[in-house]
């Protein structure tokens, strides 16, 4: 009777991944040909984090197991020394690993009672410290052992090192010695983390005093990262680090992405020197939480790039204002992917990233602020409808945007749309929110003119048009708790200047013009929050209809309390949740045919 070891190599390969890890136990048990099979993958990916080695192969017998298969680990996880010590100290060493993670920082020593070294070689605490009465032996953290381990495997794809890696057991720095030895071949992926812990080792880099030694490491001598393509640098404690250890990026001509995450003003002035001089072929940038207060800086990042932004991510970024954003236009032509996620500056004006969608033709990702992180000055990628339509039909520029079936991702922030049937009442009086300067008679004219634009863009999977939630800081300052009634929390929120509610939105009805997007067939997700939309039964039909891989519409439930039909939002209400559940599957037709 065939068995599995029988089939073609292809089908094996193809099988043997839908076998989860619990079962590579068993079938490591059923004979000797499935044991050869299924070992290497039983012992493929090891991760030993929070614990020790004794913890995570609690006998003998299982650490004897973990060094006898040394030879099938592939990745590795883990923030013991001693498991970094047994794996850079095997006879033979472990060399077959293609990813590596250590993160020693918050683990300087790592207690164990034993080590194997082989079936034959077991160290105990009295061997390893001379002294006979003990019963345990501590292995010190070290960039001997980091480098030794990293050294033996040149085959390594992943690589992700945090501080605590970067120092020998007496304090000396260990740094340029691990990156000359770190593998040239195959590394696509390169992780460092200088973020220390606090108090321990705050002396490391904890100032920012320390000056660019041009000669210091060398590096030009040493093997470029041919194969490095994406490297990924967070920055030290209270935001200092030493900008030396950069001098690598001087070994990466072929890096495309670069990711950067709380660097301070003199690492952000030393990386456009090491890429100007290096990574010419860099198209793909995320700089994380900005901690320094000049937008110079955030220029001069965004400037970085000789061939044009690919990908472009600016979440949290306090001090971008309208320089930042002409540097990022000129790469309009060039974008397919574009994260903003807040700015401070007041100085951003109402329609700024208007120019953004009528230019970036190849964009497929417009990403914005996540939920929970909106502050009380956040700026969105926002666009004021009423003020765009005119601009267009009145003011003699074309404001047609330029987005089109590429496009996968949305996150946009549409108000400024007439709605002269929004009434905001709180026990009969109205809300402090007035709709100034919008014509009510261009209601219709305005959305069909944004459904329009938006029509265009038919591959699109996700539509995010809704207000995302506060932040937990923003609704503490504003006298806001989750126990409130929706309204109060609304009126609390208004009385500091933040708006939890999109009055000025699009209605999402057939009146309005929804079926100019009828062409968006891919649509998978609709984001409505706390907007004065009016979907309802019809919308709902018609969307099932129009829409087949339509999943779900977050904040689809509303009892259109602000609207001047107000008094039918409760039964409107109650009729969309008992249409809804009629459909737990999904809400397009696919799901139901």
């Amino acid at each position: 009777m065939p068995s599995l070891t029988t089939l073609p190599r292809e089908i094996i390969d193809l099988v043997l991944p839908l076998i989860n890890l619990k079962d590579y136990v068993s079938c490591v048990r059923v004979n000797k040909e499935w044991y050869t099979l299924f070992t290497p993958l039983l012992w493929r990916d090891i991760r030993v984090v929070d614990e020790t080695i004794n913890e995570r192969f609690k006998t003998i017998e299982a650490r004897r197991a973990l060094v006898r298969n040394a030879q099938h680990l592939r990745t590795v996880e883990t923030t013991d020394p001693a498991l970094v010590y047994c794996l850079g100290s095997c006879m033979p060493p472990t060399i077959n690993l293609q990813s590596l993670t250590i993160r020693f920082k918050n683990h300087p020593v790592s207690t164990v009672t034993e080590l194997v070294i082989s079936d034959n070689i077991v160290l105990k605490p009295g061997q390893f410290t001379g002294d006979e009465t003990r019963e345990t032996m501590d292995i010190r953290r070290c960039a001997e052992e980091v480098i030794r381990l990293v050294h033996n495997n040149s085959d390594l794809q992943y690589l992700s090192l945090d501080v605590g890696c970067f120092r020998y057991k007496d304090g000396k720095e260990g740094f340029p010695d691990l990156v000359v030895t770190i593998p040239t071949a195959k590394l696509e992926k390169l992780e460092l983390s200088f973020l220390q812990s606090i108090p321990f080792d705050r002396d490391i880099n904890s100032i920012n005093d320390v000056e660019l030694d041009m000669k210091q490491y060398h590096l030009t001598k040493h093997a470029p990262f041919l194969a490095l393509k994406e490297v990924v640098i967070t920055g030290g404690s209270q935001n200092f680090i030493d900008p030396n250890p950069l001098f690598f990026l001087i070994r990466c001509p072929n890096m495309e992405t670069l990711r950067l995450h709380r660097l301070d003003d003199k690492a952000l002035q030393t990386i456009p020197l090491f890429v100007g001089l290096a990574c010419h072929k860099l198209v793909n940038l995320e700089w994380r939480k900005s901690v320094y207060d000049d937008e110079d800086v955030i220029v001069r990042l965004i400037r970085l790039t000789k061939l044009g932004w690919k990908e472009l991510r600016l979440p949290d970024m306090p001090m971008f204002g309208t320089d930042a954003l002409e540097a990022v236009m000129e790469h309009a032509e060039t974008l397919e992917v574009f994260r903003f996620e807040s700015s401070d500056v007041d100085e951003i004006q109402e329609n700024a990233f208007l120019d953004l969608l009528c230019s970036a033709r190849n964009l497929r990702r417009l990403e914005g602020i996540v939920d929970r992180q909106r502050k009380r000055f956040t700026t969105e990628v926002m666009v004021h409808a009423q003020a765009a339509y005119l601009e267009h039909f009145n003011g003699g520029r074309d404001r047609s945007w330029v987005l089109g079936p590429s496009m996968k991702h949305l996150q946009l922030r549409i108000e400024g749309v007439p709605r002269p049937d929004v009434v905001c009442r709180l026990n009969g009086s109205e809300l402090m929110f007035q709709q100034t300067g919008l014509d009510p008679t261009l209601r219709f004219d305005v959305q069909r003119w944004i459904y329009a634009q938006l029509g265009r863009m038919t591959g699109l999977e996700v539509l995010i048009l809704g207000l995302q939630d506060l932040s937990i800081g923003t609704m503490k300052f504003a006298g806001v708790d989750s126990s409130m009634d929706l309204v109060a929390m609304e009126e609390a929120a208004l009385l500091h200047g933040i708006r939890m509610f999109n009055y000025q939105s699009l209605e999402f009805s057939l009146e309005s013009g929804l079926s100019l997007l009828a062409g968006l067939k891919e649509l998978r997700v609709l984001d409505v929050r706390s907007t004065a939309h009016y979907i309802g039964i019809a919308e709902l039909e018609w969307m099932q209809r129009n829409w087949p891989k339509l999943e779900t519409i977050i904040g689809l439930e509303s009892d259109r309390r602000w609207s001047v039909h107000h008094a039918d939002g409760l039964a409107a209400k109650g009729a969309v949740e008992s249409w809804m559940n009629s459909y737990p599957r999904g809400i397009g037709s696919s799901f139901y045919l």
